[in-house]
Formats: structure tokens, C-alpha cells, sequence
């Protein structure tokens, strides 16, 4: 997750290990959120991909786009493509009342704009961050 593309930003790099998974995982249970995730595997011992959604409680049509993430040696096999697809039909199955997905992505994000291209994801609103580095006194 901390080699996305960007554009000029920088949100630095955050390490993530079992513990702060579970701690992340806990904190959306606890404010009554559904937490659902679909992981790639390799040699059944690697994560190579997966993609997160959030169920909103209180908004039983609309879930959210967490992350999605393929490894660098998994990358360019269309990984993150089959993650998401299989998170949609895993919607589709277990929460069919869910109608929109809601994601963003950083315009720099080529490939991940085309894997939801591809799922039939369209934009319908743009937003724009801004960052400013402030010197020390």
C-alpha cells in the first residue's frame, strides 16, 4: 500500500502487522461496521492480493471501498482485478441489498482506475487534496 502512486503527495509509510490489522478490524466492530475482506494467496503461506469493504451500519445499500493491494512480485496478472471481482460477487451472494460500491482513487493510479473501469465502477465526483510541508520555527 505505501508504493500507490500519488501523484505529489506524501502520506510517508505506515508499517502493518498482525496486531494493527486486528486492531483496525476491532475498531470498525466496534462502531457497529461490517468488515469484509477476500485475500489471494500464494503457496498458502503468502498474502499476494486482497481488497477490504466496509458495510456501513445504517446504510444497508452502500459499502465502502477500504483497501485493495497486490504484492510487488504478484503484480501485472490481473490480481487485483480477480480480487474485487470476487468481493462483488461475494456482496452480491451474502449482502444483496448492497446497490454501490463507493471507492476513490488518486488520479495517478492508472492501474487500479482501469481494474475499476473494467468492474463497471464510474466517477461521479471529484475531490482534491492539498499538502503543504510548514518549516520549523
Amino acid at each position: 500500500m505505501n508504493d500507490m502512486p500519488m501523484g505529489d503527495l506524501d502520506y510517508g509509510t505506515t508499517a502493518w502487522d498482525g496486531d494493527r490489522v486486528r486492531a483496525m478490524a476491532e475498531v470498525i466492530a466496534d462502531r457497529g461496521d461490517t468488515l469484509l475482506t477476500v485475500a489471494a494467496v500464494h503457496d498458502d503461506t503468502t498474502m499476494a492480493g486482497y481488497t477490504e469493504i466496509v458495510l456501513p451500519q445504517g446504510t444497508p445499500t452502500r459499502a465502502q471501498q477500504y483497501d485493495t493491494a497486490v504484492a510487488p512480485a504478484h503484480r501485472g496478472h490481473g490480481l487485483g482485478l480477480w480480487v474485487k471481482a470476487a468481493m462483488v460477487r461475494r456482496l452480491r451472494a451474502e449482502h444483496p441489498d448492497v446497490l454501490e460500491i463507493e471507492t476513490d482513487n488518486a488520479e495517478d493510479n492508472v492501474h487500479m482506475l482501469a481494474v475499476n473501469h473494467r468492474l463497471g465502477y464510474r466517477s461521479y465526483r471529484r475531490t482534491s487534496q492539498f499538502q503543504l510541508d510548514v518549516p520549523a520555527p
